[in-house]
């Protein structure tokens, strides 16, 4: 998993932070992990 998102389990419902600074953009890497999660 990628080191700028934070997942949360909260019962059914995932949280995923996006922590990237300055931009908080979503790059190719980002996107890729998002679609793991």
């Amino acid at each position: 998993m990628s080191e700028s998102l934070h997942l949360t389990r909260n019962g059914p419902i995932l949280e995923i932070t996006l922590d990237r600074p300055k931009a908080n953009a979503i790059d190719a890497k980002t996107s890729f992990a998002m679609g793991e999660a």
